[in-house]
């Protein structure tokens, strides 16, 4: 293995030089600090409000069910389609978000979700309910949740699983806030004023966006403008070579090619380009490889075979230019939909188990959130509100000590993904051997920990699975099949407490579904290795040849 490396760096360094002989630039290095904490703390503050909502939501549920008098299995449409749409809408997010950036996405996404929200204080009917908060709000909500991650992980780079780790960890803190805050509401001004209080919550989310500020610039200094030399190239090599200068945000300006180009054709560009390149706003940032990987980049050396001081995610000029260099806007914005939307991935064995398995914990995954209040209700239980604030504290302390120990170099993360899905499927089933408080709470503890595995290691473990460069691809295909399978569970656990007046078939399925997810991705080191020995055996054979 060890050798494989060694050889992987010795290309990687011969690439590189010979990369610079062509006239190209790798992508800065982003600070990894200074204003990233800022933004660290906008996107932390927007998973508050935006998951602290989703999330209790099971409070405003059980107040529906007695003042509409609807079938649980309608009533569980509301969130089950906030949650549908918000992960569905996450392809189309990054198409904005190339185009428009993160800053004006997560404004617009904020007043849109903001306005649905105050909207529902006026609803006189659930299905008035499901387009206001599930369809609008959903969509709204879609539009922050993708730039809170994206404009974190452009500022880091070392630092980036502590960044987004703090970032994400607002959606544990605000689940906690969130329950007994709404309850508290819900009693003073009814759900309608409770509604419409957090619909200005909401708001908040515009000025946090603002705080979303791009990557800035190298400074001008006489060493980082070199002396512009003649290149016996083609035309062609020079003008590719030029333009493939992009900031560590994916931008593409003039100022960046007068700085950094060696090829002097680049600063006699068309006056269109010019106003092009420098009129664009989104900066092509959903094109790079590694911005939705949520851990520290320094560990993606054994990866791709690079020095662990930077990590360099290079491609050739030609190929950035026509990804991002100077495709028009919408264009741009088609060619990041269309990376998230790349069926190829769907051949790929590994790739399917995955995403079946990331199916079902999403079947399973927020019937705990709509139905633990009303289940605990009917229990008798008193402050049962809280029990969704311990799932949110225990998430919050799963998330940090998970994404922690998942950074080590010794720790198989497949591993403690599976035995993490495993584990909380396993809880939930056995949580309707509870029948007070603190055996509820207990239950809670333990599946807001170990469900934490499933939001803040999906990702790291992808890359681990297939590769950085098919990040985008998978996230994306795995975004829609989440949001499907979202659909699928709070309807289907309220239609059997319909059928068979109980809330145990609900947690059963959901215990069942998410266990079984963890339980089927122990096949993927068998196919792994099965995967290996086949190509050791090709080699074999191509060496005796």
């Amino acid at each position: 293995m060890s050798h494989g490396v060694t050889k992987s760096s010795k290309n990687g360094n011969n690439v590189q030089a010979q990369d610079s002989r062509e006239g190209s630039q790798s992508l800065p290095p982003p600070p990894d600090g200074g204003w990233g904490w800022v933004v660290v703390f906008a996107s932390f503050m927007i998973h508050i409000i935006t998951d602290g909502m989703t999330y209790s939501f099971g409070v405003f549920y059980a107040e529906f069910l007695t003042y509409f008098d609807e079938g649980k299995g309608k009533t569980a449409w509301i969130v089950s389609i906030l949650v549908g749409v918000t992960l569905s809408s996450g392809p189309i997010s990054s198409s904005f978000v190339n185009r428009w950036g993160c800053q004006r996405v997560t404004i617009v996404g904020a007043l849109l979700s903001a306005a649905c929200v105050i909207a529902s204080a006026f609803a006189d009917n659930v299905l008035t309910l499901i387009f206001t908060i599930g369809v609008g709000t959903g969509f709204g909500f879609g539009l922050i949740y993708l730039p809170a991650i994206v404009s974190v992980t452009v500022w880091f780079e070392r630092y980036r699983s502590l960044a987004t780790g703090i970032a994400v960890c607002g959606s544990g803190l605000g689940t906690f806030l969130f329950a007994p805050i709404t309850t508290s509401l819900i009693s003073n001004y009814g759900w309608r004023g409770a509604m419409a209080i957090i619909g200005a919550l909401i708001l908040n989310c515009v000025p946090l966006g603002l705080m979303f500020k791009a990557v800035p610039e190298p400074p001008k200094t006489p060493a980082s403008e070199p002396m512009l030399i003649k290149s016996k190239k083609s035309p062609l090599k020079r003008s590719l070579s030029s333009q493939n200068v992009a900031r560590a945000n994916g931008k593409i300006d003039e100022g960046d090619v007068a700085r950094l180009t060696l090829s002097q054709p680049a600063l006699n560009k068309p006056n269109d380009l010019r106003h092009q390149s420098s009129s664009r706003h989104g900066s092509g940032i959903m094109l790079r490889p590694d911005v939705l990987y949520q851990g520290s980049v320094t560990s993606l050396a054994k990866f791709r075979g690079t020095s662990p001081e930077r990590v360099q995610l290079r491609e050739s000029p030609e190929k950035t230019v026509q990804r991002c260099g100077w495709l028009p806007c919408s264009e741009e914005s088609k060619a990041a939909l269309s990376q998230m939307l790349d069926l190829s991935l769907l051949i790929d064995p590994i790739f399917i188990i995955f995403s079946l398995s990331n199916f079902l914990t999403s079947i399973g995954f927020y019937i705990p959130y709509v139905y633990t209040v009303p289940m605990s209700e009917q229990l008798g239980v008193t402050n049962s509100a809280y029990l969704i604030s311990i799932i949110g504290a225990s998430n919050l302390i799963g998330r940090i000590i998970l994404g922690f120990i998942s950074d080590k170099p010794w720790v198989n993360r497949l591993l403690a993904y599976n035995l993490c899905l495993t584990i909380s499927g396993i809880s939930t089933a056995l949580a309707m051997a509870c029948w007070e408080f603190w055996g509820l709470a207990l239950y809670a503890t333990t599946f807001g920990f170990t469900i934490g595995a499933y939001v803040g290691l999906t990702s790291v473990v992808l890359v681990d699975l297939l590769g950085i460069e098919k990040l985008t691809n998978a996230f994306g295909l795995l975004l829609l099949f989440q949001g499907i399978a979202s659909l699928i569970g709070p309807p289907f656990a309220g239609w059997l407490y319909d059928e068979l007046q109980s809330y145990a078939p609900g947690f059963y399925v959901a215990g069942g579904a998410i266990s079984l997810s963890g339980l089927i991705l122990f096949l993927i080191p068998v196919l792994e290795k099965g995967n290996n020995r086949r190509r050791w055996n090709q080699e074999t054979v191509l060496e005796e040849i």
